[in-house]
């Protein structure tokens, strides 16, 4: 699959108040080309960090276009996002331990 230009963001929690089990921060890598989330990276209130990717997704052997079952435009429309580096994101991409999301079980 060939990639555009990856952007990186981070938004907090939509709420004042995190929900039990929920990430304070989420992570994103965007690839505005293929209107997809790529990767992402969820930064727990405990020290804790989970991450995804399409590839990880992907190891079940069911087809994964994107982490998100909606454009870009509508999954973030909402969403407070602050542009980060990559070097930022890949930071906290290598404290992560690997969780898929649609294809647990």
């Amino acid at each position: 699959m060939a990639m555009g230009r990856l952007r990186y963001v981070r938004a907090r929690w939509p709420e004042l108040e995190v929900p039990e089990g929920q990430p304070l921060w989420l992570l994103y890598e965007l690839d505005d080309a293929a209107d997809a989330v790529t990767r992402s990276v969820d930064l727990f209130p405990d020290g804790s960090v989970a991450r995804n990717s399409i590839e990880i997704e992907e190891r079940n052997g069911t087809p994964c276009p994107s982490l998100i079952d909606l454009s870009l435009a509508e999954g973030f429309a909402d969403a407070d996002l602050i542009e980060i580096s990559s070097a930022e994101f890949e930071a906290a991409w290598a404290k992560g331990m690997d969780r898929p999301f649609w294809s647990a079980g």
